[in-house]
């Protein structure tokens, strides 16, 4: 009888840490719970890493230092280890599986394939665009953000990203980073925002060029 008990206490315990989410992001009501696990641990590993390199300052003060350090002049760059990083490429492999990655993200080769110039012609596809992942404009993710956040920043950085696809990082991060103020990272949405647009997409662009 004892071990009956004991097996029931560990499969409650093993369900309960399985649904416990530390984030709340807001959007259960356009994501799944397997997609919203999934961008949870996404979140989580990207900020444990984050404070590891900014040696456990304030999150938000460090997420601004983190965008500045894309464009500002003298600013400490991340190192190449930082976004070459396997466990990142891991996260990525988990959000295919799970079929979040789609509600997401889009290549940069597809979007570009499905382009048109003024006279209706395809746009030429450089090959380097296979490298890229950008927001999926007909995704659930961008929906989910721009119908569930406050902040009226974060709703132009994504409809600047679907609107001028495959913009580098750096013209992106001063985007946000000038209108971004640092109390909107209270939001576990906003900061997963920047997770993905400035850590995941970036790790995916940087190992897809070390492959070559």
């Amino acid at each position: 009888m004892k071990k009956v008990f004991f097996l029931l206490f560990i499969i409650s315990f093993f369900c309960h840490s399985q649904t416990d989410k530390k984030f709340d992001f807001e959007i259960d009501n356009c994501l799944s719970a397997l997609d919203i696990n999934e961008l949870s641990h996404a979140l989580e590993y990207f900020e444990n890493e984050l404070q590891q390199r900014y040696k456990n300052e304030n999150l938000n003060t460090v997420y601004l230092k983190y965008l500045e350090s894309f464009y500002v002049p003298g600013e400490e760059n991340p190192e190449l280890e930082f976004f070459l990083n396997k466990d990142a490429l891991k996260i990525i492999e988990r959000l295919k599986s799970s079929n979040t990655f789609d509600k997401i993200w889009i290549s940069l080769s597809e979007a570009v394939s499905l382009m048109r110039d003024d006279n209706g012609d395809p746009i030429l596809n450089d090959p380097d665009n296979d490298k890229f992942i950008i927001i999926n404009k007909n995704g659930v993710y961008q929906e989910c953000v721009r119908s569930s956040t406050n902040s009226s920043i974060i709703k132009l950085y994504i409809q600047f990203e679907m609107d001028n696809p495959g913009m580098s990082f750096t013209l992106s991060a001063r985007f946000l980073r000038r209108g971004l103020k640092e109390k909107e990272l209270d939001s576990d949405l906003n900061r997963l925002v920047i997770a993905l647009g400035f850590y995941y997409e970036y790790s995916y662009m940087m190992n897809n060029y070390n492959e070559d």
